[in-house]
C-alpha cells in the first residue's frame, strides 16, 4: 500500500491490488478506517474518535482528486 496523504501521524493509503469500488485505507493512532472515494462516505471505522473522522474526512475531500489519481493509476 503506498501513502498519499499523512498527517498526524495518520496514513491516507491506496493498495495496489485492491478491489472496487475505489477507497482508501486509513491507519493511525489506534484507529484504522475506509473511505469510499466515489460516494465520499466511510465504509467502515474502528478506534478513531467523530473528531478524527471529521478531520479525516475533510483533508480527505479536499485532496480526493490526489486520491482517485493514485487509484486510477493503479487500477486503470
Amino acid at each position: 500500500m503506498g501513502t498519499v496523504i499523512e498527517f498526524e501521524g495518520v496514513k491516507i493509503k491506496i493498495n495496489a491490488k485492491d478491489h472496487n469500488p475505489p477507497h482508501a485505507h486509513i491507519e493511525g493512532n489506534g484507529g484504522k478506517a475506509r473511505y469510499n472515494l466515489k460516494t465520499m462516505e466511510f465504509i467502515e471505522y474502528s478506534g478513531f474518535s467523530r473528531s478524527d473522522l471529521n478531520t479525516i474526512e475533510s483533508i480527505i475531500r479536499r485532496k480526493i482528486w490526489l486520491l482517485l489519481d493514485e487509484w486510477r493509476r493503479f487500477h486503470e
